[in-house]
């Protein structure tokens, strides 16, 4: 496990050091209140930056939803991943990932991975791309009970994008990583952007995400529907 630690920080590092150029990426803000008979309130904070060099390509992404019925949270997640890709290929790179999540509410104080792989195109046209990756790694965990746990794991994903007009596009992500011991974590989300004018568009989207082995007192599948606001620079 040290290894592979150290491989990703030392992968992270060095191609974090050549990039001098800007970053490309969007910013993402829902919130949604209620009053009456049910006072709730939501908040969705999301933010993707991205580096595409002519052999590097990081991205980083991190997102934030806390969500109270009547001043009781019901939903407190934090989201942070970088990840570090070696163009080899015209269409395939070697890559490196760091993920942390917090997500008190489903059981878990922290729940951080670090895995490498091999991602390629399926699908490269000018109004639709498509691609995967799978790799394996190692998962570090501890439960609101104070339980640490290490695991060896798998990871695949995959994206696909359909720019349906100048203004309109759809997409869908899908993301799996874990071992038999620990569990899986599988997470899909499937949005709509419409431009409204300039760098900003609203978004619709569908989130799910599955524990296979949920902690005890948690739900193995939590579900966001939302809408929101996207500023792109």
């Amino acid at each position: 496990m040290k290894k592979l630690l150290t491989m990703t920080a030392a992968l992270l590092a060095c191609a974090s050091l050549s990039h001098a150029a800007e970053w490309k990426g969007n910013a993402e803000l829902g919130f949604v209140q209620t009053g009456g008979n049910a006072d709730t309130s939501s908040l969705n904070l999301k933010g993707k930056g991205i580096y595409d060099a002519d052999e590097w390509r990081t991205t980083a992404e991190a997102a934030a939803l806390n969500s109270k019925n009547n001043g009781q949270d019901t939903s407190k997640k934090y989201t942070f991943s970088i990840q570090e890709d070696w163009k080899v290929f015209e269409s395939g790179y070697f890559f490196a990932r760091y993920g942390y999540e917090q997500d008190k509410l489903g059981g878990y104080n922290s729940r951080m991975s670090e895995t490498i792989g091999y991602g390629f195109d399926i699908l490269k046209e000018a109004d639709m791309t498509w691609n995967a990756e799978i790799g394996g790694g190692a998962r570090q965990s501890e439960d609101t009970a104070g339980v640490k746990t290490s695991d060896s794991i798998v990871r695949a994903s995959t994206v696909f994008n359909w720019k349906i007009s100048d203004t309109t596009a759809f997409s869908q992500t899908l993301s799996t990583e874990g071992s038999n011991d620990g569990g899986y974590t599988t997470k899909s989300e499937t949005a709509l952007t419409n431009q409204v004018a300039g760098n900003l568009s609203s978004k619709i989207s569908y989130s799910v995400a599955n524990n296979s082995k949920a902690p005890t007192g948690t739900k193995a599948s939590d579900t966001v529907l939302a809408a929101s606001l996207v500023y792109s620079y």
